[in-house]
């Protein structure tokens, strides 16, 4: 890696004010969140602005840290000592331009990868199939406008190649990615519908994101994609193409395919003559991803029997982190598809979120493409483990035995050659109470050692995508204004996800407070170490004295809950305690009515030690449009109460009345607090706004078995499924018990395998399901089968049941194992 100094950064950022109290500083990392600094002397933060707060406000935490490198606004003034600072008008553009300066700097090939689908999986499979060469590549999944050039700044002098993705949701985007990563090789993958509503039109989508190549040699792509085709065509006439397809394709032809057992043969025409390749899938996405990979490395004059035997090594990869319980009250985080020192980082701080009271421990194994006798990185990987409060390291290889050196005395260090001398030793190790991160190159196989610590449980899970989660946040906030914060409702069980993992990850994200149901699920989360403020949105007299010992602030919605209130401060002359006053505007649920608002004032204007922090009510029909007079009546007597109790206490609350549709269709709503809850997980009531979210959840299972049947045979209970013509069936591992409703079998749903929707046949039973595949299928024992998800639709199961959304989710059993993925 590069290092620049003060002088230099100064002049590539064209900053003219620079304030340099230390010119011998020198910059290796950058980073702009203060939760993962790593090497703070040797790092430049970025004070970047978040979607709540000004980036100014961490820079102090930043120096505390160490660091003596920021980069601010031109607003800032408040300079200390030893500290150097570099004033710019926007904060972002000037990482960009740093990273800009620094791509400039190397003169290797540069692959550019975009598209609409397979970015991230795609960089993967060519690191792992250009296996000669020193790669750098995008982390994860970092193809925005912020993680573009974090990606970028990762190349250094050892590399000898870099593949680099770039993302964008709207026109003018592209333009920026384009000239950081400067590609000199292209490659589009297909356009499918996401961030479509970003764009005028399919072919607007197209254009921007071919700009990304306006400077490469030569640009590699599917011309079955008669669209993307023709615009690259147009748009890059320079720019020399290589195609390949079904079809027609410059470098070359695929003349046949066919199913064998878990794999695809595929049939090529190359330079004049016929080829046989496997490919180890049998969906659509990956075979179209495969083959991208593979034109890649003919390309790059790959010998095509040579690749033929690196392609069955590739995996599906899971693109993100994954958590999963084990034994002895542990957790496991998963992260064993990758090994770089930028993904571990937003590994580690993964488990820091999840962790809790837990013991952190880390299974490490060697990394690829690192020199890890360089004292640099060990170092700087050192750093990291120190920074994360990890207790006990577990160390895989002959390289990674390096860092027992250079960690503190309180980490306890173990290593192992290889992963059968770690399996040999695993129930020595003691992992009770841990949380535990698996992080490692593919070739180690840690899998296994994943496998022997998960509990085994029922195969049947209800995952939830952190990072779907944080873009609907993320998109939710672009709504609000400055002055609108945002209150996470994590009710039922975070709505059938769990509740601890999300409330962590939502503290994390910043939300300004949570809310739940209950009185004891507020324990449960205050037991669990999350510190944000809790409101309970039901609670009873019974459940008082926890809201005292837990500091819960507790929704106020009647008379007699009022008095038991003042009662217990009455005996326990307690302190203030935090309470949001519920007005009833007309949903006849919980709340005040209008002739009990006064004697409501009177009595908390009596009793000094409750505040009320918030007042509020609930929308009957935030998403029917047919009920709009009845939402603005219920806001305008929600206004009048509001004003009448903010005079009466001589001060003026918090107001909110929106949840998650209400947010999306009353903007002049907003005011000082949104709940968002069912939005959280991408699930739009209104129908209008879905395409701008992403699903969170996923629930799914697994084929236990297949067996042959007759045309005329009968399948389950009561024999109501009847076999129309022969062929097979597959038996899943969920029911009726697990939250798929008896409603749905006989046809009347389909659950997809494999990216194809197959009927279900029968009466659904209380563990199982039988699907039938038809004559011809790719369908084999294990697979997954998704019950709902990102492709599949959980309103279409809601309807198929007669019911909505919520119930679906909520009714999922507590057998069924929650996982939750963050990339």
């Amino acid at each position: 890696m590069r290092r620049y100094t003060p002088n230099e950064l100064a002049r590539i950022m064209d900053c003219e004010h620079p304030v340099v109290a230390n010119s011998s500083a020198e910059i290796l990392w950058l980073s702009y969140d203060t939760r993962q600094l790593v090497d703070p002397s040797v790092t430049l933060f970025f004070a970047l602005n978040g979607a709540f707060d000004h980036g100014h406000i961490y820079i102090n935490h930043a120096i505390a840290s160490g660091v003596v490198n920021i980069v601010c606004d031109n607003n800032w003034s408040d300079f200390q000592s030893n500290v150097n600072y570099y004033r710019v008008p926007n904060v972002l553009e000037a990482l960009q331009h740093l990273a800009t300066f620094h791509r400039a700097q190397f003169d290797i090939e540069v692959i550019g990868i975009t598209g609409s689908n397979g970015k991230t999986t795609v960089k993967e499979w060519l690191s792992q199939l250009i296996d000669d060469r020193r790669v750098v590549k995008s982390p994860k999944s970092y193809n925005s406008q912020l993680g573009v050039p974090i990606s970028v700044w990762q190349m250094s002098d050892q590399d000898d190649l870099a593949i680099f993705e770039a993302g964008i949701s709207q026109p003018k985007e592209m333009e920026r990615l384009a000239e950081i990563i400067n590609p000199t090789i292209g490659l589009m993958l297909n356009i499918g519908d996401a961030h479509d509503a970003g764009f005028d039109s399919r072919s607007q989508k197209i254009k921007e994101k071919l700009k990304l190549f306006t400077r490469s040699k030569s640009i590699i792509y599917c011309s079955d994609h008669a669209e993307v085709a023709a615009e690259i065509d147009t748009q890059l006439p320079n720019v020399e193409k290589i195609s390949w397809g079904r079809v027609v394709g410059s470098l070359f032809k695929i003349t046949d395919q066919r199913y064998s057992s878990d794999r695809m043969e595929i049939s090529i025409h190359y330079k004049n003559e016929e080829h046989l390749l496997l490919i180890p899938f049998t969906n659509d996405a990956s075979i179209e991803n495969c083959l991208h990979c593979i034109a890649v490395c003919l390309t790059f004059g790959y010998d095509i029997k040579s690749l033929s035997h690196r392609l069955l090594r590739l995996h599906n990869l899971p693109m993100r982190l994954e958590m999963k319980s084990g034994d002895d009250d542990a957790i496991i985080v998963n992260d064993t598809y990758s090994a770089d020192i930028h993904s571990l980082r937003v590994a580690l701080q993964f488990l820091s979120q999840q962790s809790g009271d837990r013991t952190r421990t880390l299974i490490l194994s060697d990394f690829e493409q690192l020199d890890l006798s360089s004292d640099q990185f060990v170092d700087a990987l050192a750093a990291m483990v120190n920074k994360y409060n990890i207790s006990k390291v577990v160390g895989i290889g002959n390289d990674i035995a390096q860092l027992s050196n250079k960690l503190t005395s309180d980490i306890a260090f173990y290593h192992y050659h290889n992963v059968d001398s770690l399996i040999e030793d695993l129930h020595r190790l003691g992992f009770e109470r841990n949380a535990i991160l698996i992080k490692g190159a593919r070739r180690f196989g840690l899998e296994r050692v994943v496998h022997l610590l998960s509990q085994k449980r029922h195969t049947t899970v209800l995952e939830t995508d952190m990072q779907a989660i944080d873009h609907n946040i993320r998109y939710f906030s672009s709504l609000l204004g400055a002055k609108t914060k945002m209150v996470a409702v994590i009710k039922a069980a975070a709505y059938g996800s769990g509740s601890a993992a999300l409330a962590k990850f939502l503290a994390f994200r910043q939300v300004d407070a949570l809310a739940v149901a209950y009185a004891d699920e507020g324990v449960y989360l205050r037991q669990n170490n999350v510190d944000k403020p809790i409101i309970i949105l039901n609670p009873d007299s019974a459940s008082i004295v926890d809201l005292f010992q837990y500091n819960l602030e507790p929704e106020i919605h009647g008379m007699a809950l009022l008095d038991s209130l003042i009662s217990y401060i009455s005996i326990h002359s307690t302190s203030t305690i935090q309470v949001h006053i519920k007005i009833d505007t007309g949903m006849r649920r919980l709340g005040f009515l209008a002739e009990e608002v006064d004697v409501m004032i009177n009595k908390i204007c009596a009793n000094p030690a409750i505040h009320i922090k918030s007042i509020f009510s609930h929308l009957s029909g935030s998403e029917d449009k047919s009920l709009d007079y009845f939402t603005h009546e219920q806001v305008n007597i929600l206004n009048q109460t509001y004003l009448k109790i903010s005079a009466a206490i001589g001060y003026h609350p918090l107001k909110h009345i929106l949840n998650s549709s209400g947010i999306l269709r009353f903007p002049e709503y907003h005011f000082d607090w949104v709940r968002l809850g069912l939005g959280l997980y991408g699930i739009d009531s209104t129908g209008q706004f879905g395409h701008y979210l992403e699903k969170a959840h996923t629930f799914k299972s697994t084929v236990i078995q297949i067996k042959p049947v007759s045309s005329g045979d009968t399948v389950g209970y009561n024999r109501n499924g009847i076999v129309s013509k022969s062929g097979f069936i597959a038996i899943l591992n969920v029911g009726y018990a697990d939250g798929l409703r008896r409603l749905a079998g006989n046809g009347l749903y389909s659950i997809e395998i494999n990216g194809k929707s197959y009927p279900t046949i029968g009466n659904i039973c209380m563990d199982l399901t039988m699907v039938e595949l038809g004559q011809m299928h790719n369908v084999k024992v294990g697979d997954e089968a998704i019950i709902f998800g990102k492709t599949k639709s959980l309103n279409d199961l809601a309807i198929v049941c007669q019911t909505i959304p919520y119930e679906i989710i909520t009714s999922i059993s507590q057998r069924v194992k929650r996982i939750y993925t963050h990339a």
